[in-house]
């Protein structure tokens, strides 16, 4: 064999390996796996208020399967999507890329092209209560929204789930408790983008919640995952724990409130 086939050959190999490391999403089976979980834009609101700028919504999207080439969206004002889809959402492949269909308040489509990493979906025609665009990627969801002062992007990042449970001195809510009496909730369920959990006494209310939420502190532009003990009546964070994003745990003691919190396995969202 000559040098100069070996050199071809291995210049082919090469080819071959750094295309086989780079998979290109190219059917709607893999954008559709691609889009499934939850995004939540707690960040960009938190910051816009850390700023002193006018804040967007609070939205939480839920992008759930429906079939090898379908999924429900729902999409909440808040911290989470509500149970029922408001829309449906079918891949399919066409000439000029993949296509889906939108069944809802109204039949609309977007027409799919890779971008970036990820995908950027745009609106055929009016959606209503949906944005003009979508991007995509595995980390973010961005929606681009127009009206009549120009466009606005909301920025939203894929949700993580936690499991855990959460233990309050029944003596801070009643000093005749005895120490160690504790309302414990077992089983509880959290995602990290700035989700809030009440504590209950059973049904009543403790006037204390426990957030999980991912940020990037100012000073040092660190992003964290923090656990906060909060004031209902103030909205006060009373102490918090910090961990790296996505840690497999975290947790927190302060005696008097406790609270450990285990990440669910990948995927276990979608």
């Amino acid at each position: 064999m000559t040098s100069r086939t070996e050199a071809a050959l291995a210049l082919a190999g090469a080819l071959a390996l750094l295309i086989g490391a780079s998979p290109s999403l190219a059917s709607p089976a893999e954008l559709v796996e691609l889009l499934a979980g939850e995004y939540d834009n707690n960040e960009q609101v938190w910051q816009q208020s850390v700023d002193g700028e006018p804040q967007d919504p609070r939205r939480h999207w839920l992008f759930r399967r429906h079939g090898p080439s379908g999924l429900e969206l729902a999409v909440g004002r808040g911290q989470a999507a509500p149970d029922s889809p408001a829309w449906t959402l079918s891949f399919s492949q066409r000439a000029g890329g993949i296509v889906s269909e939108v069944l809802g308040a109204a039949v609309c489509r977007y027409r799919w092209r890779e971008r970036h990493g990820g995908y950027e979906g745009r609106a055929a025609e009016d959606c209503p209560g949906l944005p003009a665009e979508f991007r995509v990627d595995p980390e973010w969801l961005t929606a681009s929204w127009r009206g009549e002062s120009g466009e606005r992007v909301e920025r939203a990042r894929r949700a993580r789930h936690y499991n855990g449970w959460v233990a309050l001195q029944r003596q801070r809510l009643d000093p005749s408790a005895v120490p160690d009496d504790y309302v414990f909730l077992r089983a509880v369920r959290w995602h990290d983008e700035g989700f809030v959990l009440p504590v209950l006494d059973g049904d009543r209310p403790t006037g204390y919640a426990i957030e999980l939420a991912r940020l990037t502190y100012q000073n040092t532009r660190t992003a964290v995952l923090k656990l906060g003990v909060v004031d209902l009546a103030t909205g006060e964070t009373l102490a918090y724990s910090w961990a790296e994003p996505g840690a497999s745990r975290i947790g927190i003691n302060l005696r008097w409130i406790q609270a450990g919190l285990t990440r669910e396995a990948s995927g276990a969202a979608r």
